[in-house]
């Protein structure tokens, strides 16, 4: 848990097990722009990225690894346990926002459309190409008064892989399915230079700063 500041809301990080320095990266990344504000970092980690982030069985769309469904399971972790913790630790009246990067992000989002918990939501560079997501969203709204970021890398629709590649009509009409939610008060979608992999934390770090002033 990073604070700056003691008020403002608590902002939870999905994130696979990190190497190296990833959330201090992060937190200089977010102390570089949003550094005026008061907010908190809380990452946390997963045991398997394929497993625990997808919202539903999926056959893989890349390797060999399927996706196994188990979203669900991380959503009441974070709401009986992680959640109510760190509430009474850092204050019962925070909002709670939720970010996350690919498949995280992803998961980020789908949880807007399951609980009310989060007010806000950031999907960077999210795996919106998951199997049956299109029709996932088509049955579905936003729970929560909520402002959602999403962003995309410029290169990352421009793959040989036939899923992978209608990531960019995929975000395209999220964006427009949420202006058009009665329960999103606002979002934007921003299109970022390279693929999926450059500048997580950097992305990331700009849904932060959009999200804290929509406040």
């Amino acid at each position: 848990m990073k604070q700056n500041g003691v008020k403002g809301p608590i902002i939870l990080w999905g994130m696979y097990p990190h190497q190296g320095n990833e959330i201090t990266h992060m937190w200089n990344c977010l102390m570089d722009i949003v550094k005026e504000k008061d907010f908190a970092l809380y990452a946390f980690q997963v045991e398997d990225w394929n497993r625990d982030f997808s919202p539903w069985k999926a056959s893989a769309a890349f390797g060999n690894e399927d996706f196994q469904g188990k979203a669900d399971k991380t959503l009441q972790w974070l709401i009986n346990n992680l959640i109510p913790t760190i509430k009474e630790r850092y204050g019962l009246d925070r909002e709670i926002y939720l970010i996350g990067y690919s498949l995280a992000g992803l998961f980020a989002l789908w949880t807007a459309y399951e609980t009310d918990i989060f007010s806000a939501i950031a999907s960077c560079s999210g795996s919106l190409w998951f199997e049956q997501w299109d029709e996932y969203v088509l049955h579905h709204q936003i729970k929560h008064e909520s402002n959602i970021y999403l962003s995309l890398g410029g290169k990352e629709e421009k793959t040989k892989n036939p899923v992978m590649a209608r990531v960019g009509d995929r975000t395209r009409t999220q964006e427009q399915i949420l202006r058009n939610d009665p329960k999103v008060k606002q979002t934007t979608l921003e299109f970022n230079s390279g693929g999926h992999f450059a500048d997580a934390q950097k992305r990331l770090a700009k849904a932060v700063k959009w999200l804290l002033e929509c406040t």
